[in-house]
């Protein structure tokens, strides 16, 4: 019964979560076109600098978030309630008080230079201090693996604000609404979340102000280190556009954006299948289900990356037809370049399932060692190749380090693992 209730939610919430994606990447082809029009290039160009900001809610909250998967889905798989709602209540507790911070810090900036285009970024700020605690019940969505209800209500969000920020073209070309709109949904849509977490779980309402205080503590020592496994794994491909620019010039920088966005889009799908795994794997490991996890391990990884393999055929094929299309100009992305894009979403694909295994089992000391390594070759390859190969020669550097240092350590580690638990 357990088993047929993890694989059910599972698949609920890889279904949805795939579902918000396309609806997203429907939405902003929609949208675009839209602003470009009604805001003209320089706005537009603003408006999406401010917008980008958004991705940045993984790192404000230290970690915290995605420790709470794997912290919550354990403590109920040990039937410790108490333990989930005082971690829980810890992560709130720090959302708050760095929520509290940060528009505190914002206000203060406003009030001595807040006009002009710092006023919009200002407003980006502040709608990410405001998410800071709300954001927590996606993070427990998942753990407890109802991630189908969170995905739900992104789906809500995207739907929401692309309605909102299309009726606001037709009345003000104020770059600050339309950021205001941005972050606006995110925050009403968050706050609906946590408000129907606590409605359908009101066994994980806080209590006590001393105990939040006490349980924050024990969230924020496994956030941190969630927080600086992110950024090593991150910073392998996040720079890779200033790469591009200051090694190559702006229309290689320009090809990388596109490059990078189809390698996004790859991963926020990768993201929506494999992601609910995640907090499946911590609840069977702690049920000593272990035949259940290298299964699922195994169906994981064959299945994610048959698909991404599909999908890569058809971008190598038809990719640079459909650019074309959807640019209306040519940037001259090649073969060459699409191939290294191809390579990339594989690989993350290969990677993916091992990754959720070993947050769930809290191998992230490891792993923040093996992403610090693959982030020193990563960067040694992409000066080297980026002299012979382009643009592409820079997404090969992230290609080779992650198919000769960070696969073949997750994967031992988790071989590792296996054996031990047979014993």
């Amino acid at each position: 019964m357990r088993r047929d209730s993890r694989n059910r939610k599972a698949v609920a919430s890889a279904g949805v979560g795939i579902t918000q994606r396309l609806a997203q990447a429907g939405c902003t082809l929609i949208l675009m076109p839209m602003l470009l029009h009604a805001l003209g290039a320089a706005r537009f160009g603003v408006w999406g600098a401010a917008a980008s900001l958004a991705w940045l809610a993984w790192i404000a909250d230290l970690g915290t978030g995605s420790a709470l998967v794997t912290l919550v889905a354990r403590a109920i798989a040990l039937d410790r309630l108490d333990e989930a709602r005082r971690q829980v209540a810890g992560a709130l507790t720090l959302g708050f008080s760095l929520s509290l911070f940060f528009l505190v810090l914002t206000g203060a900036v406003w009030g001595w230079r807040g006009a002009g285009d710092l006023a919009v970024y200002l407003i980006a700020v502040a709608g990410l201090a405001a998410n800071l605690p709300l954001s927590s019940a996606n993070n427990i969505w998942m753990a407890l693996q109802e991630g189908y209800i969170s995905s739900a209500w992104e789906l809500v969000q995207t739907v929401a604000t692309t309605v909102a920020l299309i009726a606001a073209t037709f009345y003000t070309k104020d770059v600050r609404v339309f950021v205001a709109l941005v972050y606006g949904g995110l925050v009403m849509s968050n706050l609906g979340s946590l408000i129907h977490l606590y409605l359908r779980h009101p066994e994980l309402r806080p209590e006590r102000l001393p105990e939040r205080w006490a349980a924050a503590h024990d969230v924020i020592s496994s956030g941190l280190m969630f927080f600086l496994m992110g950024i090593a794994g991150s910073l392998t491909f996040m720079l890779d556009n200033v790469l591009a620019l200051q090694l190559l010039g702006p229309q290689a920088s320009a090809q990388m954006t596109i490059a990078m966005r189809i390698c996004m889009t790859g991963m926020g799908m990768l993201t929506a299948m494999a992601q609910p795994l995640w907090p499946a794997f911590a609840d069977a490991a702690h049920r000593a289900d272990h035949q259940w996890v290298m299964h699922k391990f195994a169906w994981g990884m064959a299945l994610i990356t048959g698909v991404t393999v599909a999908g890569s055929a058809i971008l190598l094929v038809w990719g640079e037809t459909l650019l074309k299309l959807w640019l209306h100009t040519d940037l001259g992305i090649g073969i060459g370049l699409l191939s290294a894009v191809a390579v990339w979403v594989v690989a993350q694909a290969l990677f993916r399932v091992p990754h959720n295994l070993m947050n769930g089992l809290l191998m992230i000391r490891y792993q923040t060692i093996v992403f610090a390594a693959a982030l020193g070759a990563a960067f040694a390859l992409k000066f080297l190749l980026a002299r012979s190969l382009g643009v592409a020669g820079i997404l090969w550097g992230t290609n080779l380090a992650m198919f000769l240092i960070v696969l073949p350590a997750c994967l031992w580690r988790i071989w590792q693992w296996a054996k031990d638990s047979k014993a």
